[in-house]
Parts: structure tokens; C-alpha cells; sequence
């Protein structure tokens, strides 16, 4: 249960990432209509799925290391709190998405279009690598919970995507520059959390630890 209930909190942080993606996925279910946002959002699932398989199983191999997990904890940490003051801080555009009339849905170009999108920003790679740290260090996790985390975490984002896409119109009329900062600030302030227990667990490797 856990582990279920971890994998839906994580998606649900990477759910209000307000990013490229993020607009682009709204803005495409305006555009395009519902369908187009639906397969653009598996596009971005089975980019995201790439990225944890690469990253995980790059990973995984060292975690029975002490000393690879210390270093694995610090460099989780730094990128998670460089995350977290990254979006404190991150200015919100003041322009509004625009309302189009629907396309005739491409779904493999949908598809490819989440795909590349999500797959060419290496922020993502790099989250991606701070989530692995925090299952790996954090929560130590084996493979198999590791899978039912993942799988969770895919799950859950991949349905908030589509519920994006249905509500795309009302969503464009939500999405406000007050809004984006309240979300940028919600989420700068959980990575910033986050980073902070694996700085602690590298800190308990020195015989230190401010919390537990």
C-alpha cells in the first residue's frame, strides 16, 4: 500500500510540472480535440517509460554499494533542490493558451509528437534520474517494488494527461498566471522537501542526521 500510495504522490507531483509539455498537451486537446491530447499523453507515458528503464537499470546495479548510495544521495538531493528553487522561482508567462477549432486526430503523429517532446528535454532525464535516487536510497526498494512503483507513477500520470485533454477547453480558461505560480511554488517547495531527506541520509552515512 505503500508503495501505491508513494507511485500516485509522485505522479501527481510530476501531474502539475508546469513545463513545455505541460502546455503543449493542453494546447494540442484545444487544437486538435480530445483524441489528439489522448495519444499525445502516450507519447509522453512511453517516453517517460523509456527513461525510467534506462535510468533505473543504470543505476540499480550499485545500490548495494554504501559508498555508491551516499553518492547517489547527493546527487538525487542537489538535482531535487535544484529542481525545488527552480520552480520557486520560476517566472509564469502572462500570455493565456488560445481556443482553435478541432483537426482530424493523426494518432501516430500524436504519439510521436508526446514522444519527442517529453524525450528531447534533458530536465527530464535528470528528474528522472533524482526519482530513482529517492526509490533507491530513500525508500529502498527492490526491483519488484521498484516496477510497482514505476508502474503506479505512469499509471496515475498518464490518467491525469487524459483527463487534461477532456477538460482541455475549461482548463485553458483555469490555467492562469496566478495559477501557474501557486502550482510552481506547491511543487518547488515538495522537491525541496524531498532533496532535503536524501542530503539526511548521506549525513547518517557521516554518523550525522537532522531528521528522521
Amino acid at each position: 500500500m505503500d508503495i501505491i500510495i508513494n507511485g500516485v504522490l509522485f505522479g501527481l507531483l510530476l501531474c502539475v510540472l508546469i513545463g513545455p509539455v505541460f502546455f503543449a498537451l493542453i494546447q494540442n486537446a484545444i487544437e486538435k480535440g480530445f483524441f489528439s491530447g489522448f495519444f499525445m499523453a502516450v507519447g509522453i507515458a512511453l517516453s517517460d517509460s523509456v527513461y525510467i528503464v534506462v535510468t533505473y537499470l543504470g543505476i540499480s546495479q550499485f545500490v548495494e554499494n554504501p559508498s555508491f548510495n551516499m553518492w547517489l544521495g547527493g546527487i538525487g538531493g542537489t538535482i531535487m533542490l535544484v529542481f525545488g528553487i527552480f520552480y520557486l522561482l520560476k517566472p509564469v508567462p502572462q500570455k493565456g493558451l488560445k481556443q482553435l477549432h478541432a483537426e482530424e486526430t493523426k494518432w501516430f503523429q500524436q504519439i510521436v509528437k508526446g514522444f519527442v517532446l517529453n524525450g528531447i528535454n534533458p530536465f527530464v532525464l535528470i528528474f528522472w534520474i533524482g526519482i530513482v535516487s529517492k526509490i533507491s536510497v530513500d525508500f529502498q526498494y527492490s526491483t519488484n517494488e521498484a516496477i510497482s512503483f514505476f508502474v503506479v507513477l505512469i499509471a496515475t500520470v498518464f490518467g491525469v494527461d487524459v483527463l487534461k485533454s477532456y477538460f482541455a477547453v475549461k482548463l485553458s480558461q483555469i490555467v492562469t498566471p496566478r495559477f501557474m505560480k501557486i502550482m510552481n511554488r506547491v511543487v518547488g517547495i515538495a522537491l525541496v522537501i524531498f532533496s532535503l531527506k536524501l542530503f539526511n541520509f548521506v549525513l547518517e552515512g557521516f554518523g550525522v542526521a537532522f531528521f528522521k
